[in-house]
């Protein structure tokens, strides 16, 4: 038994995701199950521990948070004997995982497996056709629990009709930014209720920036980060809710068989303009153009000074009120599940059903790649939500009851010592994926949201595509971006905005959505 990690400081805001998001990505991969225990015979098609010699997996993964124990580790010896595997993880932290992912598949034979956690694309699409990973279609046939994902999950990850990649499932609705939160004791203070409506969201940010409950005017109503123009052209991330509001498409439409981009609307103007009224008023976090990412923005909220982030039902979590009420002991977080706008618009973006894929580098020996393939159903198998959820019973914990995790403060110590949910590679499919809580309440809390957004999904139609023109041309926003952010912040003109528009659209944006509209239109034939 053996496994590595490296550790590089981790921003102290991404620590809350380590128990609701481990195994691990930026999102959470735990499922419903009422009851039973993390031992006995694997339930997947691993192969019985005595049954085979071992298989040797070496496997790098993303880490949000603290890595688990090296020495001793109980997890690890369990899942490694019901597994049958000797399993060598090397777990490395999100900042340092785009660097770290590049040099192994550059070096081709380090690992027998490497998430790549951007998912399906364009690097990953490039180094498919470049042959760096093994096809692995053939190889999932036979799985009884990878077998399980949806379709439309498995549509968004196949490359040229194969999978070389195993999705790590993920909830089609409520992951990233699907939601609002908002310090409810706040809101309870000046004798607001939970806002339904962006006016209502937005006259109980101007009450915290006048009312100041953080103090000596520190309080931030509503925190949110840059983008860097690659993607999108912004102005800022963590805006969603906002967005779909306004009536906005999540990023593409087809509207009467023509592709609209988000930005080309007319809503879009609106969006803007919202966001240019409230920077002015000083309703949006002044470090917003600086700030990098979801976790920074949702860091200000923790450190309760922050009235409003855009986050899911997984930072309704015991552990984040926890770290909150360290600083403010009436701290209290509500969710607004949809936010509705003027116009009675209101959605949630339907996701691509996974983070990150697992893939094989084609230097591993072909008859090593089933094993692979079975250690991956066999954690994503029924015993494994017991195991990911409590550990082993008796060790991590008492196991579950309802579903839920009941241990001891000693179990509990011991269970974010070894982690055991990290060593989950691949989970199991739940559509309750991001309801994490330990508490009844809680839990009942953040399902019912789930129920309540999936209803209201807003689709991109391009979602399973790339653009080749776009990946060769990663600065195709970089201006648009540069105008937007300005507009915002109240330093340049409308017109300079749309003409940056029209100069996308005219320009290398023509030619980004003819690459994406050819195989929209491939797939409906």
């Amino acid at each position: 038994m053996k496994f590595k990690h490296k550790l590089v400081p981790v921003l102290a805001s991404t620590v809350l995701m380590a128990s609701a998001l481990a195994g691990c990505g930026g999102n959470n991969n735990v499922a419903e199950n009422n009851g039973g225990e993390a031992s006995g015979q694997p339930a997947g098609t691993a192969q019985t521990a005595g049954s085979t010699k071992a298989a040797k997996i070496k496997a790098m993964t993303i880490l949000f948070g603290n890595p688990p124990v090296t020495d001793n580790n109980k997890a690890l010896e369990d899942l490694e004997k019901r597994g049958n595997v000797d399993l060598d993880v090397t777990f490395v932290p999100s900042e340092a995982y785009a660097d770290k992912l590049s040099v192994a598949v550059s070096a081709g034979d380090s690992y027998d497996l490497l998430l790549m956690d951007g998912g399906k694309d364009d690097k990953f699409s490039n180094l498919v056709k470049m042959g760096a990973f093994h096809d692995l279609t053939p190889y999932l046939e036979k799985t009884e629990n990878i077998n399980l994902i949806d379709e439309a999950v498995w549509k968004n990850v196949r490359v040229d009709g194969k999978v070389y990649g195993v999705p790590r499932p993920r909830g089609l609705y409520g992951g990233g930014e699907a939601s609002m939160l908002i310090r409810k004791d706040w809101l309870d203070k000046y004798n607001l209720e939970v806002p339904k409506t962006l006016d209502e969201l937005t006259n109980a940010m101007k009450v915290f920036k006048e009312k100041d409950p953080a103090g000596g005017g520190k309080t931030i109503p509503f925190s949110i980060f840059g983008v860097d123009g690659i993607n999108a052209p912004g102005p800022f991330a963590g805006v969603l809710p906002i967005q779909f509001a306004l009536g906005i498409p999540f990023t593409w439409k087809v509207d009467n068989g023509t592709p609209v981009r988000d930005f080309q609307t007319p809503e879009y103007k609106t969006y803007l303009e919202w966001l240019k009224e409230s920077w002015s008023q000083g309703l949006i976090d002044k470090d917003a153009p600086v700030l990098k990412n979801q976790q920074q923005a949702r860091g200000k909220f923790l450190a309760g000074v922050a009235g409003v982030f855009a986050g899911n039902v997984s930072d309704l979590g015991e552990a984040n009120l926890s770290k909150l009420k360290q600083v403010d002991p009436n701290a209290e977080i509500a969710i607004i599940d949809v936010l509705e706008g003027p116009a009675g618009d209101k959605g949630v973006a339907v996701m691509t059903g996974y983070y990150g894929l697992w893939a094989i580098p084609s230097s591993v020996p072909e008859d090593k790649i089933q094993q692979i393939v079975d250690f991956l159903d066999f954690t994503a198998s029924e015993e494994n939500v017991a195991f990911y959820k409590g550990g082993v019973t008796g060790v991590h914990s008492n196991g579950l009851k309802d579903g839920i995790v009941t241990q001891t403060e000693e179990q509990l110590k011991q269970a974010d010592l070894d982690k055991p949910n990290s060593f989950i590679l691949e989970n199991r499919i739940d559509p309750y994926v991001y309801a994490t809580s330990k508490e009844a309440d809680i839990l009942a809390v953040q399902k019912a949201s789930l129920d309540t957004i999936s209803k209201f999904g807003i689709e991109n139609p391009f979602l399973a595509y790339n653009s080749e023109t776009a990946s060769k041309n990663p600065d195709s926003y970089k201006k648009m971006n540069a105008v937007m952010t300005k507009y915002v912040l109240g330093e340049g003109t409308w017109d300079d905005v749309q003409k940056e528009i029209d100069a996308w659209t005219k320009g290398t944006g023509a030619q980004i959505t003819k690459d994406l509209m050819d195989q929209y239109n491939a797939d409906k034939k």
